[in-house]
This record gives structure tokens, sequence and C-alpha cells, in this order.
């Protein structure tokens, strides 16, 4: 690898984008997002029922929210359409 390569690797370490998606990749529900499903009543069931390749990119597009208000919007879209057995358009 090269030295910018290598560079980049310490930068993304530092800045933790390095393991921002580790716990995507484990499936590991936000506690705000799990609370939220929660509060629903079948959007826990329906959320845990969706695909593995689902989850993931739903907890992605949670995780990779720049603002916190865009990760509420987001957490709330997906409880809101989960409870109604629906996932965002996107996915």
């Amino acid at each position: 690898m090269t030295k910018a390569g290598l560079d980049s690797i310490e930068v993304a370490k530092r800045n933790g984008s390095w393991e921002i998606l580790d716990s995507v990749k484990e499936l590991l529900i936000p506690t705000d997002l799990e609370n939220e499903l929660m509060t629903k009543t079948t959007a826990m069931a329906f959320f845990l029922g969706s695909s593995k390749s689902v989850r993931k990119a739903m907890l992605q597009w949670i995780v990779l929210a720049k603002r916190p208000e865009t990760r509420q919007n987001r957490i709330n879209e997906i409880a809101q359409l989960a409870d109604k057995g629906m996932k965002p358009k996107q996915f």
C-alpha cells in the first residue's frame, strides 16, 4: 500500500470513520432506535422480521446521518413505517 493509503487509514482511525459501521455489521440496534420501535405496537417485530440486508441498510442510514436532527428523523420514519408493516422507500 502507498503512503497516501496508509495515511488515509490513520486519519480514519483517528476520526472514528474506520469503525463507524462495525455496529451495523453486527446488526446492533442503537438504543434510540430500539426505544422508538418499542413505542409502536408492531414496529419491533416488523424490524426484526426484515431481512438482514434490509436491517443493515436501515441501520447504516441511521449511523451515517451527520446531524442529530437527521438521525432522529430517520429513526422516526423507520419506526412509524415499521408499525404499518412497511419500510422506507429506498429499502
